[in-house]
């Protein structure tokens, strides 16, 4: 019995022992888990906002459509959707695939302050009963919100998109 109690203790003595051993070697650095702990953590966005000086980047956002139907003071027409958004900070452009696209054929020029994204084009085409003269949309890199607007020659703006957008990759995955 009491030889028991020795391999007992001495086991639970060597567990500890392992477990003290583990910790001191992973505080100092010698062995660790996670190469990046600050960049597991972090928000996918985030990073990308800080990285974000020449690479291009792509985006899905899930949205709400606030569409007009005949005029602008017309009850809108309300609806999610998905749409890909897409930024080019080497060629000042950018664009998405949405009711009034500024689309890959046709960019935006791109302006970026801090951590949003401007995206706008002139425009000259009638709708609602209103000639509309630029359409923009913005994207902030720190949260993901996407909004589109659109001018009219009267100097109002309206946003008929809203959403939030996030990185994706496109096949082959690196």
């Amino acid at each position: 019995m009491n030889h028991l109690k020795v391999i007992f203790a001495t086991a639970v003595v060597t567990v500890f022992l392992a477990l003290g051993l583990l910790w001191v070697t992973v505080e100092l650095g010698w062995l660790n888990f996670n190469p990046d702990p600050v960049a597991a953590t972090a928000d996918p966005l985030a990073t990308e906002s800080k990285a974000f000086i020449k690479k291009n980047a792509n985006f899905i956002c899930e949205v709400t459509v606030s569409m007009p139907q005949k005029n602008l003071t017309s009850e809108p027409k309300v609806y999610t959707d998905f749409l890909v958004a897409g930024l080019d900070p080497e060629g000042k452009s950018g664009w998405y695939q949405g009711e009034f696209s500024i689309s890959e054929s046709r960019k935006g020029a791109l302006r970026m302050d801090g951590n949003k994204a401007f995206v706008s084009r002139p425009a000259m085409f009638e709708r609602f009963g209103q000639m509309i003269t630029q359409e923009e949309f913005t994207l902030d890199l720190s949260d993901g919100m996407f909004v589109q607007t659109l001018t009219f020659r009267d100097g109002a703006r309206r946003h008929v998109i809203k959403g939030v957008c996030a990185k994706y990759a496109k096949a082959p995955f690196h």
